[in-house]
């Protein structure tokens, strides 16, 4: 059923629906059944529905792709590691070869299982490090589509309490992610599941009306009621229109539900074959500056190498640099989106050295430049290049009063930036590289402004000018 239409790239690029599935109907409370603001299961309600400010203020997530399929983690470079168990089905991938040379021909995906222990998993020590990245909120991957969910399901004993870590992955990471006043929401890739354990083969009733009102449903509420989630992240929805998953039932439930609690909650586009047309905030996952700009909130999403799941065959090349990393999110930042950035774990529950280190480094750089980033909004100009080649980009606050010109490189002792990037600057203004506690010296010369930087400007990827006027 599944082919080769869910390689790597194609899964994004999106296919046809499924042969034989029509609409199906979700047995889900709806709009009718809940108080105070209603919204119905129409894109024309819930496209009302407004963006929470604490996503829009927060700017950098932590999502983490953590399971079975990191006891193998192993994926052809380029490749996604979280796919192994659809990979080492396919004759055609190198992942196939790889697990009968390693494991053995009769070796199946759930034998891994009693191999995913988490002996080494601190979740407190998990959040410190992401905590210290920078990081606001936090997206561990609830279940992927392999089909074994991360914490105590009604729905299977196959999942994280009963086999394996015998741990509530999910709850255990909650309480540690909010002691540290970190949003949370565990994400369901389920709307494609090409997997479920108990049958060590693609799932026999997946898309039926039968899977949804015993199994995907079931589970999303239970992620939402009982482990408390502050978003719908979900993914697996390209084969297929969001009538077929019943996700506009599920939202608008969703909503009308938080709004009864008082909550602030929002959900990403990867609700059917609607990405970049409906949902509070779109989605963007690797190539993340084609189609997205400050039009309508986005979030880009990626690992720290090529593989969202740990890959043992990704060498340090593949992994991003800290001036890559800086960069793009500075830039994601400018035009109006957020950076999920995501941790790969071994199966023990460690995380590498590079991730690690890619992390902290982050977090370093934020310490200096986060009054930029933290709770900025998008300014008139996002882009722009200084008159000696450094290119720019650009946020503000205070409803314009205060303008952040991002520096992506290492400037000179002058930066000469066009004016009409800027707010119109009085005698008087002031402009300060964060870090450096003294204002700079700037001329306006004709339609530029000229901005002397100190002798000794810190070595960091991107620097920051705040352009500050004074209320007069």
């Amino acid at each position: 059923m599944f082919g080769n239409r869910i390689t790597r790239r194609t899964l994004l690029a999106g296919s046809a629906a499924a042969a034989g599935i029509g609409t199906l109907s979700p047995t889900i409370a709806t709009a009718a059944t809940a108080p105070r603001r209603w919204y119905e299961p129409t894109w024309e309600s819930l496209d009302t529905h407004p963006l929470p400010s604490w996503f829009d203020d927060a700017k950098l997530g932590i999502f983490i792709h953590w399971g079975v399929f990191s006891v193998p983690a192993w994926a052809p470079r380029g490749e996604y590691a979280e796919w192994y168990p659809s990979a080492m089905r396919n004759p055609n991938n190198p992942t196939h070869a790889y697990h009968r040379r390693t494991y053995g021909a009769d070796f199946a995906y759930r034998d891994f299982i009693p191999m995913f222990r988490a002996e080494r998993w601190d979740p407190a020590e998990w959040v410190d490090l992401f905590a210290a990245a920078g990081a606001r909120y936090v997206v561990p991957v609830g279940t992927h589509h392999d089909g074994f969910p991360l914490w105590r399901t009604r729905t299977t004993d196959w999942n994280s309490t009963t086999m394996g870590p015998r741990r509530d992955i999910l709850r255990e990471l909650g309480d540690a992610a909010r002691a540290r006043r970190m949003h949370y929401a565990p994400s369901y890739h389920q709307l494609l599941n090409y997997y479920a354990p108990e049958f060590d083969a693609p799932h026999p009733d997946y898309l039926s009306e039968k899977y949804l009102r015993e199994w995907m449903h079931p589970q999303m509420r239970e992620l939402v009621e009982d482990i408390g989630s502050e978003m719908l992240w979900l993914d697996g929805d390209w084969n297929d229109p969001a009538e077929s998953f019943g996700t506009k039932e599920f939202v608008a439930w969703y909503y009308n539900r938080a709004a009864a609690h008082r909550e602030q909650v929002l959900v990403n586009d990867r609700l059917g074959m609607v990405r970049s047309e409906h949902g509070d905030f779109y989605t963007q996952e690797y190539d993340y500056d084609t189609g997205q700009g400050p039009q309508h909130k986005w979030e880009n999403t990626r690992g720290c190498g090529l593989s969202f799941g740990y890959n043992r065959n990704e060498p340090l090349e593949d992994y991003l640099t800290i001036d890559q990393l800086v960069t793009m999110f500075v830039d994601n930042v400018a035009h109006w989106g957020n950076l999920l950035l995501n941790v790969g774990p071994r199966a023990d529950g460690t995380i590498d050295d590079v991730q690690v280190d890619l992390l902290r480094g982050l977090g370093r750089w934020l310490e200096v430049n986060g009054e930029g980033i933290y709770g900025s909004r998008v300014w008139t100009v996002q882009r722009g290049t200084t008159a000696e080649g450094l290119e720019t980009r650009y946020t503000t606050r205070d409803g314009g009063d205060r303008v952040y010109a991002f520096l992506l490189g290492r400037p000179g002792r002058t930066v000469t930036i066009p004016a009409a990037d800027l707010p119109p600057l009085r005698r008087g203004d002031q402009v300060r590289l964060l870090g450096r506690p003294r204002p700079l010296r700037w001329t306006r010369r004709g339609d530029q402004v000229l901005v002397d930087l100190p002798d000794a400007p810190p070595d960091q990827p991107v620097h920051t000018l705040r352009f500050r006027r004074e209320r007069r």
